[in-house]
C-alpha cells in the first residue's frame, strides 16, 4: 500500500485571505478561478465554514459545461453544504444555506423547511443572547437610554424573554432612581478684588 503525502499546512490566516480573494471574484467569468482558490483552500483546511459555504454558493450558480458537470456539481455543492452544518455544529448560517440549496436545487421542500426553521430558531437565540449582552455593555457604559430603547425593541421580538429582562433591569432601576446634585466641598472662598 502507497503511503499518501501529507497536506502541506496552511494557516488559518492563509485560508482566511484565499477565501476572501475568493469571495471578491462575483463576475460569471471569475466563478471558475473562485472555486480554484475555494478547492485550495479546502483541500487544505476541509473544516473551514465560510469556505464551505461560499463554495456551496457558486457551485449552483456557476455556468456548468453540461449535464454531466452540473450534476457533479450539485452534487459537490450539497457536500460541501452538509459538512458546512458538520463543522459549524450546526449553525444559523450553515442550516439556512442548506435549506436554500435543498429547497431550490434539489426541490426537497420538506427537508428544505427543516433546515430553515432549525436556522432561524438558531438565529433567533444567537440575536436575543447579542441584545442581551448588548444591553449590559451599554449599561456599563452608563449609556442607559440607548439600553432601554434597544430592550423595549428586544421585547417586542422575545416578550417573555428571562434573559432581556434580566439585563433591562438594572438599567430600569437606574433610570428611576433620583438624581442627585454634587455635593459641594466647602473650601476657601477666593476674592477677585
Amino acid at each position: 500500500m502507497k503511503r499518501r503525502k501529507p497536506k502541506q499546512h496552511v494557516s488559518l490566516s492563509e485560508a482566511a485571505v484565499l477565501h476572501r480573494r475568493a469571495s471578491r471574484m462575483n463576475k460569471p467569468a471569475e466563478a471558475r478561478a473562485s472555486l480554484e482558490l475555494l478547492d485550495e483552500v479546502l483541500e487544505t483546511c476541509p473544516a473551514y465554514v465560510p469556505a464551505l459555504l461560499l463554495a456551496g454558493r457558486r457551485l449552483q450558480t456557476s455556468g456548468s459545461a453540461g449535464p454531466a458537470e452540473a450534476r457533479s456539481g450539485i452534487r459537490k455543492a450539497r457536500r460541501y453544504l452538509q459538512q458546512a452544518v458538520l463543522a459549524s455544529d450546526r449553525s444559523a448560517a450553515s442550516m439556512v444555506e442548506l435549506g436554500y440549496f435543498l429547497h431550490s436545487a434539489e426541490g426537497a421542500s420538506e427537508a428544505a423547511e427543516r433546515y430553515l426553521r432549525a436556522g432561524v430558531d438558531k438565529a433567533l437565540t444567537v440575536l436575543e443572547d447579542g441584545w442581551s449582552g448588548l444591553i449590559d455593555v451599554l449599561y456599563a457604559q452608563g449609556r442607559l437610554e440607548e439600553a432601554v430603547a434597544l430592550g423595549k425593541r428586544a421585547q417586542q421580538l422575545f416578550p417573555g424573554s428571562v434573559r432581556i429582562a434580566t439585563a433591562l433591569t438594572p438599567v430600569l432601576a437606574e433610570l428611576s432612581t433620583p438624581k442627585r446634585e454634587p455635593a459641594r466641598t466647602m473650601g476657601r472662598r477666593i476674592s477677585f478684588e
